[in-house]
């Protein structure tokens, strides 16, 4: 649980002792207090232990400092005695002696001096003496106590050093300091000349004694341990004081900080306009409450962009619809809560003509189209039914616990039927239609993925079966989509593996009945299907984004091919509306002219009538572009698309080529031939050729002859056949006498 999830004011009245102890231990003021008690405490004890004796230490210290500092002032005072009044006097005719006591006439020797005035300086205090193991007459007999040799032998060898020593003598503690008594250059040859010296050969700087000074401390170690006792209670009081203090403060911090922990958890809660306390106070509270108000505001910001967020990862941003990510959640959840009990629908709707409306009238209109789409779904969802977009215009429906199939067929045919009514739109009138497949479970399957991937299968079949039409998933569907699976990879590889061919079908000039061309049409060989017909792969070719390069190798084949020809057989090209999209035709068209050498003019390029619906600035610029290259632009199969002629005045056009259907009838049905002959009319008129596609029978060239018609294509004259049939073709022909048109 959060700490700082905090509803009441902590009263311990309110608690029993367990809880009551778990509530200390969980109290931020205890955890504030106890590191400051321990603190202090040690403190207290540190100070206590460490203070007399620092205290002492520093009293002995001092006391040694005084030692040598009276040393130092016997050893002055001895050096300025020998060489300003003993030495004078000497020179004078005085005598110097050590019992000057008992000699009027002498003043006493430095050593003598100095003994007196030691004497005289000793008091309770303080003691001063000079010693020395060398045998003085004066000082024959003394003996030197431990101190005073261990002093000597250091002293001896290292004469500017101090010895010092804390010792018990009659019953008082005392602080002994010994120096080394050094010969003084003044000294030297008074002692080496001396008769009762014990030694001759004394050097400036020799040891002769020590000089000593013995200080009582007793009193000071008492007055030192009473002055840090005196230091620890003290401090021991502040220490108290200071823990008084810090707890006061701490409930001075701990009360606010209750009430920011209270906000806290409310905001947690999900309250978003939690009043946050204490945001008027100056002090550092003050900044944290502060700092508590600015983080709500930006907690209640993030929330609502990310519900913002949520919604847009689980919504489609045009339609406002559940998308495929909620879709699929909301269909495991489906499944979850209702199998086996109930039976559970998944459709999958697909709009018919949509991509006719997109292209025509643009991407705006398409997306108006789709919200108002939506808009006529949303009127089917209850709470058993959810409807959502998948993408483009593919849409997804939710049944739960229908009588199946009856009320699955029902909703479906509802939805084509709402979804075909007319569509008001940017002033334009569109007609759509709709085919739905349809998936139940557990009958279809039982996960998500296997019944979404059922309904687009049984989608796919209402679509080939006609559109505007509902069907249910049956087994053999799946065999069938794995088909067109294993087709669309053969696809793939078909170009690498060099499997496709193309096939020349002649174009004859009807009045000298020779051949002028011959129009280029792809076959596939496959290894294993055999030869595949273009009406099986071309509109797969299209869908899987591979009919740009096999365009592009038709284009390239056709040039190469034709470029070994006679000079007057031209070559015509189908071209694909996804070429143009690509914006690289024009340069594989250059491409394949300059790689074989074609004369452009030879080259003819066919195009339907559904590409200039889209009447969009770039196609006609793509058409100019390829008509300034010398290339030919044919319309193919005229009449069958969609009633408008303001194309043929935005392009002129080389060739119009009449389609086969109106060819087929034309001996038996009067309609077909009026559209044949205005057909050729509007041709003359606009000085463009006219080519009839499939003619068959003599009795159609016959009549295409009489109305006029520049050039026949057809059965009747020849299949389509191989690259190597060309030349037998053409070497045919100039045996029959006829010239090439």
């Amino acid at each position: 649980m959060n700490a700082l999830a905090i509803e009441k004011p902590w009263d311990p009245r309110s608690l029993r002792l367990p809880q009551l102890i778990t509530a200390l231990q969980s109290s931020l003021l205890l955890k504030m207090l106890v590191p400051i008690c321990l603190v202090v405490a040690a403190m207290v004890i540190a100070i206590s232990i460490y203070t007399p004796k620092a205290v002492v230490d520093t009293a002995l210290e001092e006391a040694v400092v005084k030692g040598l500092q009276t040393a130092d002032q016997l050893r002055a005072l001895r050096a300025f005695y020998s060489e300003n009044v003993v030495s004078k006097a000497v020179k004078d005719g005085a005598k110097a002696s050590a019992s000057y006591k008992n000699d009027p006439s002498a003043i006493p020797v430095p050593t003598t001096f100095i003994l007196d005035v030691a004497q005289a300086f000793s008091n309770d205090q303080v003691k001063v003496g000079l010693v020395s193991p060398f045998p003085w007459p004066t000082r024959a007999g003394r003996v030197l106590d431990d101190f005073q040799r261990e002093a000597w032998d250091k002293l001896s060898l290292d004469p500017g050093a101090h010895f010092e020593r804390r010792e018990v003598v009659n019953g008082r503690e005392v602080l002994r300091v010994a120096v080394g008594d050094r010969m003084d250059a003044s000294c030297v040859a008074c002692h080496n000349s001396n008769a009762q010296s014990p030694k001759r050969d004394w050097k400036v700087g020799d040891v002769r004694g020590i000089i000593e000074v013995v200080r009582p401390i007793d009193q000071i170690t008492r007055g030192a341990q009473a002055l840090s006792w005196h230091l620890v209670v003290g401090i021991s009081v502040a220490g108290i004081a200071l823990f008084a203090a810090l707890s006061a403060l701490g409930l001075q911090l701990v009360r606010p900080l209750r009430d920011l922990a209270g906000s806290i958890n409310n905001i947690a809660r999900g309250r978003l306009h939690e009043r946050v306390p204490h945001t008027a106070r100056v002090d550092e509270l003050g900044i944290v409450a502060r700092a508590l108000m600015n983080m709500q505001e930006q907690t209640n910001e993030r929330m609502r962009a990310e519900e913002q967020i949520s919604h847009m990862a689980h919504h489609d941003a045009l339609t406002g619809l559940p998308n495929r990510v909620l879709f699929g959640s909301e269909l495991e959840r489906a499944l979850s809560e209702w199998l086996p009990d109930e039976t559970v629908a998944v459709f999958c709707l697909d709009l018919d003509r949509f991509k006719q409306v997109n292209d025509t009238l643009g991407h705006p209109v398409g997306d108006a189209l789709l919200r108002a789409v939506a808009d006529r779904l949303q009127s089917f969802v209850s709470d058993r039914i959810l409807v959502a977009r998948l993408g483009g215009d593919e849409f997804a429906v939710i049944q739960v616990g229908a009588e199946q199939p009856h009320e699955s067929t029902d909703l479906g045919e509802q939805i084509i039927a709402r979804l075909s009514e007319p569509y008001e739109i940017r002033g334009y009138q569109i007609v759509i239609g709709a085919s739905v497949g349809v998936s139940l479970a557990p009958h279809d399957g039982d996960g998500a993925d296997d019944l979404l991937k059922n309904a687009d299968l049984a989608l796919y079949r209402a679509k080939t079966e006609g559109r505007g039409t509902l069907r249910f998933f049956e087994p053999g569907m799946d065999a069938q989509m794995l088909a067109r699976r294993e087709l669309e990879l053969d696809l793939r590889r078909a170009l690498v593996n060099r499997e496709f061919e193309l096939y020349y079908q002649p174009l004859v000039n009807i009045d000298s009945d020779a051949i002028c061309g011959f129009e280029a049409l792809i076959r596939w060989n496959h290894p294993t299907r055999g030869m595949v017909s273009p009406v099986e792969f071309i509109s797969l070719a299209e869908e899987v984004g591979e009919i740009e390069s096999i365009g592009a190798w038709v284009l390239k084949t056709a040039c190469r091919e034709a470029a070994t020809w006679p000079e007057e057989i031209k070559v015509a090209v189908n071209l694909s509306p996804l070429q143009f999209r690509s914006g690289s035709l024009v340069l594989h068209v250059m491409s394949a002219l300059s790689a074989s050498r074609l004369k452009a003019e030879r080259l003819e390029l066919e195009i339907t009538e559904g590409l200039l619906l889209q009447d969009t600035e770039a196609t006609l610029a793509t058409l100019h572009q390829l008509r300034d290259l010398g290339v030919r632009i044919s319309m193919d199969d005229f009449g069958t698309g969609y009633s408008s002629l303001s194309y043929l005045r935005k392009f002129p056009f080389d060739k119009i080529k009449i389609d086969r259907s109106f060819v087929r009838d034309l001996a038996e049905t009067d309609g077909c031939m009026a559209i044949v002959r205005a057909v050729m009319d509007l041709g003359y008129g606009l000085g463009m050729s006219t080519t009839a596609e499939g003619v068959e029978t003599a009795e159609q060239l016959a009549h295409l002859k009489r109305e006029g018609c520049v050039e026949a294509q057809g059965y009747l004259i020849s299949p389509p056949r191989p690259a190597s049939a060309v030349a037998e073709m053409l070497f045919t022909q100039l045996l029959s006498g006829k010239s090439v048109a």
